[in-house]
């Protein structure tokens, strides 16, 4: 045989050989890992439960991810623990690039998606149930994730504004962190048609001064908490914006706190928030109290 051939014929066998040949990336996944929160509800939803082998320090819903192995947060998540667990698909948010490209170099299969707003999360449900096999579920999921987050409709009047806040402490009205634009809390009020008043502030998650909540007025003050307070709690958060009568909000009693782990996780549970929200501000009975 001619030495010239020699390289040709090695391709065609290489080439031979990976036409027989499944790559890791197109099996479907039996051993998922995902560290984010929204990510580890989304596979749930999709039914995926089972197949859930690792979770991240964060994930509290549903309950049964309180059995799975919990691998760090996501800027430092235990490579060690994860590879351990003999994953075939990592589940990733995008700020997780970078543990992406380490469970590469190992030869595990990792799938990155959105999961900061609506849209992210939206996008990321027939993604993730595409990739595990199961796009018929992530069609009825994201049809009801769509459905329950429908734009209400136009009222008459002027629509309120609204500032919403994220797990304040009793005492510390000085330095609130607010839902900016872009934010998931942002994206809801504007489908449900209100006016988010610091819908101008540089970054989706702002740090305002009570100067800046003074001057900009909300009708609505809506804190999200991630768990339930309890009744002095309560009265504590709700006492802080007593001595600030100036502000529509509080002359008109118009301070909400709405609980639940879903208020911090934008997820597949979005719409419990969404409902919360309409709640609220009275959107439910066709006009703002």
């Amino acid at each position: 045989m001619s030495p010239r051939l020699l390289p040709r014929l090695a391709l065609g066998l290489l080439l031979l050989a990976a036409c027989g040949r499944v790559e890791p990336a197109a099996r479907v996944p039996q051993r998922i890992v995902a560290l984010a929160p929204s990510n580890v509800e989304i596979l749930f939803a999709l039914g995926l439960g089972g197949r859930v082998v690792g979770v991240g320090n964060y994930c509290t819903y549903p309950p049964e991810t309180s059995s799975r192995p919990q691998l760090g947060g996501l800027f430092d998540p235990n490579l060690e623990a994860l590879v351990a667990l003999r994953p075939d698909l990592v589940v990733l948010a995008v700020s997780e690039r970078d543990l992406a490209a380490k469970v590469a170099g190992l030869g595990i299969p990792s799938l990155v998606v959105g999961s900061d707003g609506v849209r992210e999360i939206a996008a990321a449900i027939p993604t993730i149930a595409d990739r595990c096999g199961v796009a018929e579920a992530g069609h009825g999921l994201l049809a009801r994730f769509e459905h329950d987050l429908a734009p209400l409709p136009p009222r008459p009047g002027p629509p309120p504004r609204v500032l919403v806040t994220f797990e304040r402490s009793p005492g510390r009205i000085a330095e609130v962190l607010a839902a900016g634009p872009g934010s998931y809390p942002a994206e809801l009020l504007a489908r449900a048609g209100v006016v988010n008043v610091v819908a101008d502030a540089p970054s989706a998650y702002p740090k305002l001064s009570l100067e800046t909540i003074l001057a900009r007025k909300p009708d609505f003050i809506l804190e999200l908490s991630g768990e339930e307070p309890s009744q002095e709690l309560t009265e504590r958060l709700l006492a802080d914006w007593q001595a600030y009568p100036e502000i529509p909000a509080v002359a008109a009693g118009r301070v909400r706190i709405l609980a639940g782990s879903h208020t911090l996780v934008p997820g597949p549970r979005l719409p419990l928030l969404y409902r919360q929200l309409q709640e609220a501000l009275g959107l439910d009975r066709g006009t703002a109290r």
